[in-house]
């Protein structure tokens, strides 16, 4: 240790002391002889050992938990000559501050509500009830105009004029050979307007199956009128067209006895496994466009148009015929074997019994 360092207390010692009483320092460097082995002379250099007074064995302190252990840290031991200013450590750099990671926010707390209080019900009350207001009518809303499917000219529709008097319609001419079939229509129509007016009204059927004297049935009142057309040709059957010409003059014709109350009978004597093709045929050439009229065909070898003309009359009122030879009137026509003796009959040629020509060829 540097010599210095030991004698500046005691200089400092001396200092004081000699203030005051040279007496009392005496005592004092005495003292200070004492403390170390050996008194340092002023031109001693060296080192100087300096013995320390042994310390006194401290008491045992009581025995307490152990404390975390706390490592100072060592300070140097600095030689320093009289005079010389020290300064002060500078104090390590604090370390840097770590950056704390960035915070990070907290979910929003989730609000749960509560459930509402169910209401309590209300009071049961009679209300009379109120008239409601009728609801209001829509406009109208045009719709497009609907489109007809294509048709055959014989399902075209018809326009009957209000009285077969101006039957046949000069837009719808019928063939020259055709004039009586234009009267066996008015003549029908005429009569079913009679019946309707309560007028006593005579029958196309004689009413003596034997005579040949022109008499004829009556017409009962209600009963349904009907209008015969024989479609079997002289001397042959009738053989129905497969693809027949639309006939609109004819048509016209029936329409007009049709929308005046009278039913159409079409008399053959085809068998009955025959009826599809008439029924087409008819409907092809525009004659029964709707297949509402009666057909009439033979149903064995023993039936007869004409037998089967005579059951219609018993049933309906036949009050007029329309064929193409005088025997579709009357069969007795064909045993005749002189024609005067048929004089009496002859008449009702043009007044019930109209000769026309086959209606959808021979």
């Amino acid at each position: 240790m540097d010599k210095k360092l030991v004698l500046l207390p005691l200089v400092l010692l001396a200092g004081t002391s000699l203030s005051g009483c040279v007496a009392v320092a005496i005592p004092a460097l005495a003292g200070s002889t004492m403390i170390g082995s050996r008194v340092l002379d002023n031109d001693d250099t060296p080192e100087a050992a300096v013995a320390t007074a042994p310390a006194p064995a401290p008491a045992s302190a009581p025995v307490v938990a152990p404390a975390p252990v706390i490592k100072p840290v060592p300070v140097p031991t600095v030689s320093v000559a009289s005079g010389t200013t020290i300064a002060a450590p500078t104090p390590a750099p604090a370390p840097a501050p770590v950056a704390a990671p960035p915070a990070v926010a907290p979910p929003p707390p989730v609000r749960v509500a509560a459930p509402a209080p169910a209401p309590a019900p209300a009071p049961t009350i009679a209300v009379a009830p109120q008239p409601q207001p009728l609801p209001r009518a829509a406009p109208p809303v045009s719709a497009p105009p609907p489109v007809a499917p294509p048709v055959s000219v014989a399902a075209a529709p018809i326009a009957i004029p209000p009285s077969a008097a101006a039957y046949p319609d000069p837009n719808r001419p019928l063939s020259s050979g055709q004039a009586n079939f234009a009267r066996f229509v008015r003549y029908a129509e005429a009569s079913a307007r009679g019946a309707k007016g309560g007028a006593d009204l005579a029958s196309a059927m004689l009413s003596d199956p034997v005579a040949l004297d022109g008499k004829r049935r009556r017409c009962a009142v209600g009963e349904q009128l009907v209008a015969v057309i024989d479609l079997d040709p002289v001397g042959g059957l009738f053989a129905p067209p497969a693809n027949p010409a639309p006939q609109p003059g004819l048509a016209l014709g029936l329409a007009l006895l049709r929308d005046a109350g009278v039913e159409i009978a079409w008399l053959t004597d085809l068998p009955v496994s025959q009826s599809g093709a008439l029924r087409t045929a008819l409907e092809q050439a525009g004659l029964d466009p709707r297949g509402q009229d009666i057909i009439s065909l033979r149903r064995d070898e023993s039936d007869h148009k004409a037998r089967r003309r005579d059951n219609l009359a018993g049933i309906t009122c036949i009050i007029a015929i329309a064929g193409d030879e005088r025997p579709d009137f009357d069969e007795r026509y064909k045993y005749l074997r002189n024609p005067e003796a048929g004089a009496g009959i002859e008449p009702l040629i043009g007044d019930g019994w109209f000769l026309i020509e086959p209606l959808l060829g021979k």
